[in-house]
């Protein structure tokens, strides 16, 4: 009876002890996270944490003014359309061996539709048409 009583005293001082660490543990945890922000492995220390830039989702649609067969016919409409203001101009390969050149990227067909509408009133640019991202 004497061996089941201190049994059973050595398994109860073990549980109280294993939760008072928990306890302590858990206190120290949340006393640092609320004193540090960790930040792409930079530490600031009772500071706020630092605006990030939300980052731009790919463009759906493209506005395409042409497709060739040779990447350097594509590059030079390509740089012409920058040279009349179409910064985000670009060249994108399509099938095989042809290349699409693009005005601008849109994020939704309706941007993309708007986007064409005034495109096609202006002389010159009346068959550019809008190519999906699949």
């Amino acid at each position: 009876m004497k061996a089941y009583l201190f049994h059973t005293l050595v398994i109860l001082a073990t549980l109280f002890s294993s939760c008072a660490e928990k306890t302590v543990k858990k206190e120290t945890v949340q006393t640092v996270q609320k004193e540090t922000i960790i930040v792409k492995d930079t530490v600031y220390v009772n500071k706020e944490e630092p605006k990030v830039e939300p980052v731009k989702a790919a463009p759906a649609y493209f506005l395409i003014t042409g497709c060739f067969e040779y990447k350097n016919n594509a590059d030079r409409l390509c740089e012409k359309l920058q040279k009349e203001g179409y910064k985000n101009a670009l060249v994108m390969p399509y099938f095989e061996n042809l290349y699409l050149v693009a005005y601008e990227g849109y994020a939704t067909h309706q941007e993309a539709v708007t986007a064409v509408r005034k495109l096609h009133k202006i002389p010159g640019n009346e068959e550019a048409w809008i190519h999906p991202v699949k």
